[in-house]
């Protein structure tokens, strides 16, 4: 059972209320869903496309790409649950269809349907594991490893994207020069090709067992 798409793990009795229920909403790449400190609109299902979580540093006024999410996974449960504004933005990083079940909705499926309340803990935690694993990858690492496990990661997570390499210096908590310089130093260890855009993985498992420098 794939815990991160919660629609598939749904009765149909729920799907049926949430499909009666839902607004389609569409985006172009580029444009926001969500702004940080808008108040929770309801579960957000992605059905195409890609979308990026961001975040602006207090201190440094930088913008912070946390996490992606790809057609069958979710967003926007978080602040519903928690009952607190949008921590972040969340922006269409190419055509984006979604499929937003309202808060009040949520909520009464939720007080009729508790087994739900199981499937929505199962996925938290998942995502939990996601961000302690990014987190110690950035503490570790090096430079050179951390661009190559991100790399992995974006290509595996959407292999039909072309990710920029703003995109790449984002997850990795690091700037697009710096990446940019350690990207040409993968292509030179035969680990990647680049053309333009497009980023091709040419070495897995050299990445993957690519050491801290």
């Amino acid at each position: 059972m794939n815990y991160l798409n919660l629609w598939a793990n749904l009765s149909d009795e729920v799907k049926n209320i949430f499909d009666k229920n839902a607004h389609i909403l569409e985006f172009k790449r580029g444009e926001a869903i969500y702004l940080a400190s808008e108040k929770p609109k309801g579960i957000y299902f992605l059905e195409s496309g890609l979308v990026g979580l961001l975040i602006i540093g207090k201190d440094s006024g930088k913008e912070h790409l946390l996490r992606f999410f790809k057609a069958g996974q979710f967003f926007g449960h978080r602040s519903l649950f928690s009952d607190e504004d949008y921590h972040g933005n969340t922006i269409a990083l190419e055509a984006t269809r979604l499929k937003l079940v309202p808060k009040n909705i949520i909520l009464n499926v939720l007080e009729n349907h508790p087994i739900l309340y199981k499937e929505i803990v199962l996925v938290i935690a998942k995502e939990l594991r996601r961000c302690e694993n990014q987190h110690v990858m950035i503490l570790e690492n090096q430079i050179l490893a951390r661009a190559a496990q991100a790399i992995i990661y974006l290509k595996d997570l959407h292999p039909e994207h072309n990710w920029t390499r703003q995109e790449i210096a984002n997850f990795c908590a690091s700037t697009v020069s710096t990446i940019i310089k350690a990207m040409a130093e993968l292509e030179d260890l035969g680990y990647i090709s680049q053309k333009g855009r497009t980023i091709e993985v040419t070495n897995r498992e050299a990445l993957l067992n690519l050491e801290s420098r």
